[in-house]
């Protein structure tokens, strides 16, 4: 979750902004795959965006009986990389769901954002990815009816540095889609980031906890951190939310970051937390360890009893 966040936010902060969408050199004509569901042959093929010569090639969309081809407003390819966003994103009208061929790339994730971008009332999720082989994906929306923009990420051998076709890369594109029916919201998912590994030493970049996807945002909620290390030392803080608003359905706190250094000089290896989280008057209380030997930074919390 949080760094899907992070991802949102490179790509949309760094933004360089040239007509419709990111890109120079001539549009992108790539050869249809027929899926491997049933779905009407196109009738018509659309084409959005501009590709650049060093870039990859585009998202296949498929829905109803048409095929858009969207060129990426951001990438990592080949021998470069480029950082856009897409300022007039097409519209796929309401089809209940789409299918997207990306062959060169392994891992599809998709972001829908109702509203204005980092608003109170904007809602992010993420949509349903479903890996149909031969390169397609099915995408289905979740969470309320409403006007979403979609956010296409696809990836390979974790996308994170420069690399020809068949090593690592990535690439980003927007959609519009206006979903008509109401589907259920994914479940309230929380995490924690703060003691980190930093060259087998505890240490700390600052206290984010992130608590996403419930059905309501709550009036009044506080979160308490207790934190206690190999040794048994212990520290207990209240956190504090962020000053901005993350969004319908969403908590944040990201301080005090003295109170997280903190607790990274307590001992070594590995850190126990608990987290008390009240909600509107009910306490949810998570209890999880970091061991520093873990992929990433944040650490995923399950609440009991369970957020909604």
């Amino acid at each position: 979750m949080r760094r899907r966040i992070a991802a949102v936010l490179a790509l949309t902060g760094s933004a360089l902004l040239c007509g419709t969408l990111i890109g120079c050199g001539p549009a992108g004509q790539q050869p249809s795959t027929d899926p491997p569901v049933p779905l009407p042959t196109p009738t018509e093929t659309l084409d959005h965006g501009r590709l650049s010569q060093q870039g990859p090639p585009p998202f296949v969309v498929r829905y109803d009986s048409t095929e858009l081809r969207i060129a990426a407003a951001g990438w990592c390819w080949n021998s470069g990389c480029a950082d856009g966003i897409d300022l007039d994103p097409p519209s796929i009208g309401s089809p209940d769901d789409v299918l997207v061929f990306i062959p060169d790339f392994d891992l599809l994730t998709a972001v829908q954002v109702s509203g204005e971008r980092y608003t109170c009332d904007s809602r992010t999720l993420d949509a349903k990815t479903e890996d149909l082989g031969g390169g397609w994906w099915r995408v289905t929306p979740q969470g309320p009816a409403d006007d979403y923009t979609v956010d296409l990420f696809a990836s390979q051998g974790g996308g994170d540095v420069l690399a020809p076709p068949g090593g690592s890369g990535d690439m980003f594109a927007s959609l519009r889609w206006t979903t008509t029916a109401d589907a259920p919201l994914p479940e309230p998912e929380a995490s924690l980031v703060l003691v980190v590994n930093h060259d087998g030493e505890p240490d700390s970049y600052g206290l984010e906890l992130s608590v996403a996807n419930l059905a309501q945002t709550p009036a009044e909620y506080s979160a308490t951190i207790t934190v206690t290390a190999a040794n048994g030392k212990s520290r207990t803080f209240e956190a504090r939310p962020a000053e901005h608003c993350p969004g319908a359905g969403w908590l944040f706190f990201d301080e005090p970051d003295s109170e997280a250094l903190a607790a990274a000089r307590l001992g070594d290896f590995p850190f126990t937390y608990r987290v008390e989280l009240v909600v509107d008057g009910a306490t949810h209380v998570a209890t999880a360890e970091y061991t520093g030997d873990e992929d990433g930074i944040d650490v995923p919390l399950e609440f009991e009893p369970a957020l909604n």
